[in-house]
């Protein structure tokens, strides 16, 4: 969604069928927050609740990455890198696993919840950065499926593997590992950071902290409030990791062109559903990593979109790069 659906709220046009793009940069209406001057948009209404527990960015400014490609600027923002790059460039989760490193030496440092790699139109730009980069395989991030119910599955060993049959699979792909004939093309670094990784994995698939991964163990009150969709969930699990240790987490709306964040088709129905699906459990994740005596060490981030407005692309005549700096006046929610 972009910043004028979100925390930065500009000309307010209500919706109607017909309305002419050039009345639109929201057709939603600011709200007051819990900070005197401070509004944001509508849709919003339990994150306002808890802004005084927050700052608000509205400052930084995205380069000028193509029109079209929403990965690009994910990139940049995920990376500090401009791409494109002649490294791979690690994921801002990677930097916190390998300069702050592990919380718990049993959960993987850094999680990546939702984010779809696979079928999206651009999945090589996010799985380019969606990795350690150059730090090596044991900082990258641990990927869970889209679905959060399947996150318990995902550290649990196979039906029927006893322990015996998992020590021997371990050891079997770890000569296969060190076999492989590309194994010349890897430097050392490398090879012995994926291996460490593996250690890290095989720690936890034996590790109570697992039960981490397994939000049907809340109970079916704080359930049914972060479920709003799989996002809700997704911050359910998220703070379940954070209390076990992880030291990065990152939920994603999953990107799918036109039909989560990237709102160009049905803009108005559609962003309307994300308000839906973000604003309840965002404010719960704050409320109870308060409660728990959890949020002063830990920094929640919401990024929104680089901050085209609803109705730049498709304009007739239009370019959108040049649009969204002339229409839009702030380019992102950091």
């Amino acid at each position: 969604m972009a910043a004028p659906e979100t925390f930065d709220p500009k000309r307010y046009a209500p919706y109607e069928k017909g309305l002419s793009y050039e009345r639109v940069l929201s057709t939603f209406p600011a709200i007051p927050t819990s900070v005197d001057g401070v509004r944001i948009c509508q849709g919003l209404e339990n994150i306002a609740q808890v802004m005084d527990r927050g700052t608000l960015i509205r400052s930084a400014v995205q380069p000028d990455l193509g029109s079209i490609l929403h990965s690009r600027h994910q990139f940049h923002w995920h990376t500090g890198y401009v791409p494109p790059q002649t490294v791979a460039c690690p994921h801002i989760g990677a930097w916190m696993a390998q300069v702050l490193g592990p919380r718990n030496p049993v959960m993987p440092a850094f999680i990546n919840i939702g984010q779809r790699l696979e079928g999206v139109g651009e999945s090589e730009e996010l799985k380019s950065f969606t990795t350690a980069g150059f730090f090596g395989g044991e900082y990258g991030p641990m990927n869970l499926a889209v679905f959060t119910e399947e996150a318990a599955a995902a550290v649990r060993p196979p039906k029927g593997m006893d322990a015996g049959r998992f020590v021997n699979r371990d050891r079997e792909f770890r000569r296969l590992v060190d076999a492989t004939p590309s194994r010349d093309l890897l430097s050392d670094h490398q090879h012995e950071s994926m291996l460490r990784s593996m250690d890290n994995a095989y720690r936890l698939l034996s590790a109570k902290e697992r039960s981490a991964f397994d939000i049907t163990l809340e109970t079916p009150e704080v359930q049914k409030d972060y479920d709003t969709g799989r996002f809700g969930r997704g911050c359910l699990l998220a703070r379940r990791l954070v209390e076990n240790g992880a030291r990065f987490v990152e939920v994603t709306t999953e990107y799918v062109p036109f039909f989560q964040w990237d709102t160009h088709g049905k803009g108005h129905e559609t962003v309307a559903k994300m308000h839906a699906e973000i604003d309840r459990p965002i404010a719960r994740l704050i409320r109870d990593l308060e409660q728990r005596g959890l949020l002063d060490r830990t920094l929640v981030i919401i990024a929104s979109e680089f901050s085209r407005d609803a109705m730049i692309e498709g304009r007739p005549g239009s370019k959108a790069k040049d649009q969204a700096f002339n229409n839009s006046g702030v380019m992102t929610e950091p």
